[in-house]
């Protein structure tokens, strides 16, 4: 499936399951070397995206010496990911997730790294960083999340969940592809935001 037409380059990405290791496999195949970003920031977290995120990066360095990898670590999860792959390059972003410093700080070590392509794992795109991208959503439970859901105050939870909006919304735009883990989400997707079809995959995670 071709990503990126607008960088008259041809990306394909090819996803599988792989049933036996319980993991996703997830390479990419292009016809040149090309720069790309990982946002990998959840790395640590034993579940969910974390566990995402490793499993992610630990097939891509066994099935991809095409292309340079900059995989972006918080301080605290920062040696917890040693490169196995040469062409695989650790870059500090401590960063918190869901943060104003995300939104300001992030960005410029995206641009720092002149990249082709970045990955974002979840739906936290900065609103900054206008670079070609694809992101994975897993799914939209925030969006549907209540007031007694929280025990933040009225005005917090409210902002929040315009901030949240706004930032999903933005990414389902701009980005070049969208992964998602099931139709249903797929589905979601195309009803609440009204994304075109065709721009969503779906890729089963393992069980």
């Amino acid at each position: 499936m071709t990503l990126v037409p607008t960088l008259n380059l041809r990306i394909s990405v090819e996803l599988r399951c792989f049933g036996k290791n319980k993991a996703l496999w997830h390479k990419f195949l292009i016809l040149t070397n090309m720069r790309i970003g990982i946002d990998a920031r959840f790395l640590g977290l034993k579940v969910g995206i974390g566990r995402y995120t490793e499993k992610l990066i630990e097939h891509l360095e066994k099935n991809d010496n095409q292309n340079d990898y900059f995989i972006f670590v918080k301080k605290q999860n920062f040696n917890l990911y040693c490169p196995t792959n040469k062409r695989f390059h650790r870059v500090l972003a401590d960063d918190q997730w869901y943060s104003f410093r995300e939104q300001i700080f992030f960005p410029h070590r995206l641009y720092k790294q002149r990249l082709d392509l970045v990955h974002f794992l979840h739906f936290n795109v900065p609103l900054l960083y206008f670079g070609k991208f694809i992101i994975t959503i897993h799914d939209l439970t925030q969006r549907n999340l209540t007031k007694e859901a929280s025990k933040r105050p009225w005005l917090f939870f409210l902002f929040k969940k315009a901030a949240y909006r706004l930032i999903i919304w933005s990414a389902l735009r701009r980005a070049e592809k969208i992964i998602t883990v099931s139709n249903f989400t797929k589905q979601q997707i195309i009803k609440y935001y009204n994304v075109n079809p065709e721009k969503i995959s779906v890729v089963y995670e393992s069980c």
